[in-house]
């Protein structure tokens, strides 16, 4: 339980990738977690669903030894990221750990046909949206001395070189640039800030997602990288043992690199 007594905030951890299976692999690691989930041109019923599924996830959070808050925002907005992270410290006392993983969403259109307020969507969800999580966390991690930052990036952000999806990949890039910008500043107070660039990776059914955590016997004979892969890293960035990991790009080579 190299996590007991920390408390992450993961973005976008209710769905079938990243964000569940690291708030899996933290609450295994003794650590309670904030569970979040969009609320943005979402239908009733697509909020109902989605509530239930975040019920489910958080009852697997909590037979792993962790404590779970569910609390959906729309991290474009800076109101409801303030009010998620005043909660969090309300029920935990300290958000310790933080993983921007909410994010746009990928449309490939050509630059002619992209209509402006997607484009302002997808940039408000990527940049926007981890720049108000860390700001909103960073006071308590200062005042500890003690914090663990992780934003999730994509593989080539930095050197996009395809007419296609500019919007998400200029947003994914941005948040290597705020590693690379804060990372200096912020390690004297503890904080380690990383960034993960993953490859397309496949994601996880929920009893996949629970078996790579309970047992990982399936998920050590994968064939393909998944959802787990990129968790057991953030898992590692946020222990001890990486305390002076800091201002790293980590990639992840995905499905279209494998032989």
């Amino acid at each position: 339980m190299k996590l007991k007594g920390r408390t992450a905030l993961i973005t976008g951890s209710i769905g079938s990738g990243i964000g569940r299976s690291t708030a899996f692999i933290l609450a295994s690691e003794g650590a309670d977690v904030i569970l979040n989930y969009g609320t943005y041109h979402r239908t009733d019923r697509e909020l109902r669903d989605t509530e239930e599924k975040a019920r489910k996830v958080a009852e697997v959070v909590e037979d792993l030894g962790g404590k779970a808050l569910i609390f959906p925002a729309d991290t474009r907005d800076s109101k409801h990221v303030r009010a998620m992270v005043k909660a969090g410290i309300k029920k935990f006392g300290a958000i310790d750990i933080l993983v921007n993983n909410a994010g746009g969403e990928w449309l490939v259109q050509d630059i002619t046909e992209i209509k402006p307020f997607h484009w302002r969507s997808v940039l408000q969800a990527e940049v926007d949206g981890a720049f108000y999580c860390i700001k909103y966390v960073l006071p308590g991690m200062r005042e500890r001395r003690w914090g663990r930052i992780i934003n999730l990036s994509m593989e080539n952000a930095l050197n996009w070189d395809h007419y296609l999806a500019e919007d998400y990949a200029l947003g994914k890039a941005a948040r290597t640039w705020m590693v690379r910008a804060w990372a200096k500043h912020e390690i004297k107070y503890g904080i380690t800030i990383n960034s993960i660039e993953p490859g397309p990776i496949a994601n996880m059914t929920l009893e996949e997602a629970i078996s790579a955590v309970r047992n990982g016997q399936a998920w050590r004979k994968r064939k393909k990288p998944v959802a787990h892969d990129v968790a057991e890293l953030i898992a590692f960035l946020c222990s001890e043992k990486a305390r002076f990991i800091c201002g790293s790009v980590f990639v992840i080579p995905g499905l279209h690199q494998q032989n």
